[in-house]
């Protein structure tokens, strides 16, 4: 199987790409104590996760040699694992996805970083021309020409449907979520991906507003649209929102009741459910999806389905941020540069997300006296006297969203 057109590697200027790898080596430290937490939860031997820790290593440390050595790079990936015969594809793969999923987190917390979708293409392509390789050469060591193998064993191109059934539907939702033409497009084909390939029966997307603290239906898959988004309400009335959305992972509500006000589990014929959280800038949670199986009752998936729900999950999280942060400025004013700095911005939008102080210099790597004479400065350039006039003069100016 070709990799499709529209999934090429994309072109990038010679110093934008420098750009990108700066950023990544500059995260490194970062990058690999969030892979070591990862790899902690692998069910894998220890001689198993040594070959996977190698191997990640390898990714993030040659890096840089793309794209002047891109034959090289490949040459030395392929070379690794064929010397790590405990590594089955699977596990290859799988190394392949959380290293993507890992350096895109750390690209999309430079704010230099421009056209960052471009970027999201250029590593995701860069992923499935490492995953397409592994299995060319699976197939050439299980019977190519030349090996004494007849006719109709003779393996073809390696097809997506030959692929782990994880990566199988990763590789299929990736694809749909690029080409996703609109928000719309992208959240209800979203719901419907999600819902029928971790088999469950139905569906609803909510939004979430950190500022406000609201929760608000807005899509839905096999549930009543009209009903979905008659829902809004507070964050403090709804428990279990309140809990997911300080969950990382998907979270398994046995007893909707215990959750849920009483009206919305009659309303929609509550029961178990399952929980998982969208993020979007400095992993800010922005919404929440819900799967049932129609109001019966059911077990937690096992650990396969859980990994399969966190990664969709992720991936439609991070494409989101695209989407929500590419717009133009809300207010025909001025540009926010002209009032505040680049920093100065980035820290006001923190504080419209409702970071403390101590949080917002945690984030950026400054002391929390510092991120506190900054937030003083914002107030004077916006003539503010307390931090949530400043934030709403900063939705009225465009500069915060």
């Amino acid at each position: 199987m070709q990799i499709p057109a529209f999934l090429t590697t994309p072109l990038i200027p010679h110093h934008e790409l420098q750009q990108i790898l700066d950023t990544i080596h500059s995260g490194y430290r970062e990058g690999l104590a969030n892979w070591k937490v990862k790899l902690s939860t692998l069910h894998a031997s220890e001689e198993e996760k040594r070959s996977i820790h190698e191997l990640f290593q390898f990714l993030i440390r040659n890096i840089s040699m793309l794209p002047s050595q891109s034959e090289e790079f490949e040459k030395k990936f392929l070379h690794l694992i064929r010397r790590r015969a405990v590594l089955d594809n699977g596990r290859i793969i799988l190394t392949l996805g959380i290293f993507e999923e890992i350096l895109m987190g750390l690209l999309m917390k430079d704010p230099h970083l421009p056209e960052i979708h471009t970027y999201y293409r250029w590593l995701h392509s860069l992923i499935l021309h490492l995953t397409f390789s592994v299995y060319h050469q699976a197939c050439a060591e299980n019977g190519g020409p030349g090996d004494g193998a007849s006719p109709d064993r003779i393996p073809k191109s390696p097809d997506i449907h030959t692929l782990p059934s994880l990566w199988q539907t990763v590789l299929r939702f990736d694809e749909l979520l690029l080409t996703s033409r609109s928000l719309e497009d992208l959240l209800t084909d979203s719901v419907q991906f999600i819902v029928e390939n971790t088999r469950h029966r139905r569906g609803a997307l909510f939004w979430y507003s950190s500022v406000t603290r609201t929760v608000e239906g807005i899509y839905s898959y096999r549930v009543d649209l009209t009903e979905v988004r008659q829902v809004r309400a507070l964050e403090s009335n709804i428990p279990g929102i309140a809990w997911a959305i300080r969950e990382t992972r998907p979270i398994y509500l046995q007893d909707a009741k215990l959750f849920f006000p009483l009206h919305y589990v009659k309303q929609f014929r509550l029961t178990s459910l399952l929980a998982c959280t969208l993020y979007g800038e400095n992993r800010q949670p922005v919404g929440f999806l819900l799967l049932d199986q129609d109001g019966e009752p059911f077990d937690p998936p096992d650990s396969k389905g859980f990994r399969l729900l966190e990664v969709l999950v992720a991936r439609v999280s991070m494409v989101l941020r695209v989407k929500l942060y590419e717009s133009t400025p809300l207010s025909p004013r001025p540009p926010a540069s002209k009032l505040l700095t680049r920093r100065e911005q980035e820290l006001l939008q923190m504080i419209a997300y409702g970071y403390s102080t101590k949080h917002i210099g945690e984030i950026l790597h400054i002391s929390e006296h510092t991120a506190a004479e900054y937030a003083q400065t914002i107030l004077r350039k916006l003539n503010a006297k307390n931090r949530p006039e400043a934030v709403a003069k900063g939705f009225r100016l465009g500069m915060i969203q």
